[in-house]
C-alpha cells in the first residue's frame, strides 16, 4: 500500500455548529464539536493508517486537547483556521511533500469507523487514484483520498461532490465514488441531529453535556 495520511481540518469549537443554535447553547455546540472531533480521531487510529493529521489554527482551543491525548499517531499541524479549503492545501501540501497520498475527513462524521477509512484507502487502488464520498444530505463531500502525484485543490464548500467529480472528469483523473455509511452523515443541522439521535437514541445528551475527558 502507498503511505496514506488521514488529515482531518477543524475549526474551534466556539465558532462550530452555529446552525443548531435554535437548540443548543453555545457551550454545548462546542462539547458537540469536541467529542465529535475524538470519534473521528478513534477511528482513524483503529484503522490501518499510522499518519493522522489535526489542522487548525495555532489559537484553537482544541490543540491543547489533541496535543495531551496519548495518540502515538496523531499530530497537529497549524493553519490559518480562516477557509477550509485553505488550510486543506497548507496542510496537504506538507503531507503530500513528505511522499504520502491523503484522506480528507471531516470532524464531524460522529459514526465513521476505522473499516469506513479502510474502504476508501482499498477503492483508491491503495492511495492510487481518487476516491469521493458524499453527503447524503447536502450535497458536501464527506471523504476524499486524494493521490500523493496529484496538484488537486479542494473545491470544498456548497455542492461540493458534484463539482470534484466534475474537476476529476475534465481533467481526465480516474476516481470513484464510494459511500461508507459512517462517513455519509456529517452533522450541521437540527434535521441531522435528529437523524443522529434515530441512530442512537442519547446522542445529543451525551455528546453534548460531557466534556471528552468524561465519555469513554
Amino acid at each position: 500500500m502507498l503511505p496514506v495520511t488521514i488529515l482531518i481540518p477543524v475549526k474551534d469549537p466556539y465558532q462550530s455548529k452555529t446552525r443548531l443554535s435554535g437548540l443548543l447553547s453555545s457551550s454545548e455546540r462546542s462539547t458537540l464539536a469536541a467529542n465529535m472531533l475524538m470519534r473521528v480521531i478513534q477511528a482513524a487510529v483503529r484503522s490501518e493508517v499510522d499518519d493522522i493529521v489535526v489542522a487548525g489554527s495555532q489559537l484553537n482551543s482544541l490543540k491543547q486537547l489533541i496535543e495531551v491525548q496519548e495518540f502515538g499517531s496523531v499530530r497537529w499541524v497549524d493553519v490559518l483556521g480562516q477557509d477550509l479549503n485553505g488550510d486543506v492545501e497548507i496542510a496537504s501540501a506538507g503531507i503530500k511533500n513528505s511522499g504520502r497520498a491523503y484522506i480528507y475527513i471531516p470532524s464531524d462524521v460522529p459514526f465513521v469507523t476505522s473499516n469506513d477509512i479502510e474502504d476508501v484507502i482499498r477503492s483508491s487502488e491503495d492511495g492510487g487514484i481518487f476516491v469521493f464520498v458524499p453527503s447524503e444530505s447536502d450535497g458536501g463531500t464527506n471523504a476524499m483520498l486524494i493521490p500523493q502525484s496529484s496538484t488537486f485543490s479542494p473545491l470544498l464548500g456548497v455542492d461540493s461532490f458534484r463539482r470534484h467529480c466534475e474537476y476529476a472528469e475534465r481533467n481526465g483523473l480516474d476516481y470513484r465514488i464510494v459511500r461508507p455509511s459512517g462517513l455519509t452523515l456529517d452533522l450541521d443541522t437540527e434535521e441531522d441531529l435528529a437523524h443522529c439521535e434515530e441512530i442512537e437514541p442519547g446522542f445529543t445528551d451525551r455528546l453534548a453535556a460531557f466534556p471528552v475527558d468524561r465519555l469513554e
